[in-house]
């Protein structure tokens, strides 16, 4: 009977990733490649750039991959490190969805890494980023007038958010309610195990290259933002496209939209038209064309590796004997 339940669990886990995959790259084509907006930008653009954004935006996923094995370092005894790297890669459409993230602690658990303990460093890919742009938007904040109220806003609920945490009267609270969820729900042990895993990540020896990694990813994606513009036949300097990269991304990030849809988007071309003097419909061309490149091309990337290159609970064996 146990052998049984294990074998659907691996079932509902397998097809459950098919579907969220799927469902992500589905959602990215959707938003992404539809409108009469999106069809003028594609024609207005100079295709000559468009294999030097892909580079970049495949260059932005192989780095981030390799900050998740550095992150998965010290979870992944007997998992060949190009496992972890694929698993990361094969993941990206998923999270384009609400929670899709989980996604990657599902590919690990297909090779036997536990939920509680891939579940840190996925939390902690997306932990850095935010560190990342939080720092973006501070020296942002400090060359642009127009940029410090919207950084002052977000700096205040992160600063709230942390004050909460690092205090022990709130802290306590919050930590018995996350027990108690956890109870609740049939996870009490899993939590623990996480709580647990926690201290193995939070090395220098590991933030720190992890970091690094997450700065010069995004760095790649600032480049292929300026070949995008260019290819609508704008050029604009890296300090405003550093503004019109760095707030609305962040903004995306957190806002309760798949993807941040709509949110990133309309950010970026506000920002780059309120710094500079390039025509909207040209920044509208360019910011679609960019988020094609980037967001659809990442998803579409992850799907192929999922579907053609990740083996699934075989996946150890197979690159162990290659």
């Amino acid at each position: 009977m146990t052998k049984l339940r294990s074998l659907a669990q691996k079932d509902y886990l397998k097809y459950g990733l098919h579907l969220a995959i799927l469902i992500g790259v589905i959602w990215a084509a959707v938003k992404y490649l539809n409108g009469q907006e999106v069809l003028s930008a594609l024609q207005a653009f100079n295709y000559r750039l468009a294999p030097f954004i892909l580079l970049l935006s495949t260059g932005y996923m192989l780095l981030k991959a390799w900050r998740f094995v550095l992150l998965m370092a010290p979870f992944s005894d007997g998992v060949p490190w190009l496992v972890t790297y694929k698993a990361y890669i094969a993941g990206q459409a998923a999270t384009l969805l609400p929670g899709g993230i989980a996604a990657r602690a599902g590919l690990m658990k297909q090779v036997n890494v536990p939920v509680a303990q891939s579940s840190v460093p996925v939390l902690f890919s997306s932990g850095l980023d935010q560190v990342v742009f939080l720092i973006s938007s501070l020296i942002a904040a400090l060359w642009f007038e127009d940029a410090r109220v919207p950084v002052l806003i977000v700096l205040g609920v992160v600063t709230a958010v942390v004050i909460i945490l690092l205090l022990p009267p709130t802290r306590r609270p919050l930590a018995r309610a996350a027990d108690w969820l956890a109870g609740k729900v049939g996870a009490q042990e899993t939590w623990r195990h996480f709580l647990d895993a926690l201290p193995d990540v939070l090395t220098w020896q590991i933030l720190l290259p992890s970091l690094a990694l997450t700065v010069v990813a995004y760095a790649a994606k600032l480049v292929a933002l300026d070949l995008s513009l260019r290819g609508v036949g704008l050029e604009l300097g890296y300090p405003t496209l550093f503004l019109g990269f760095v707030l609305p991304t962040m903004l995306g990030r957190i806002a309760p939209i798949p993807g941040g849809v709509g949110v990133t988007e309309a950010g970026m071309v506000g920002f780059l038209a309120a710094t500079s003097q390039a025509n909207p419909n040209q920044l509208t061309a360019a910011v679609a064309v960019f988020r094609i490149g980037t967001v659809f091309f990442e998803a579409l990337l992850g799907a192929i590796v999922y579907f053609f290159a990740w083996n699934g609970e075989q996946e150890v064996a197979v690159e162990s004997a290659s």
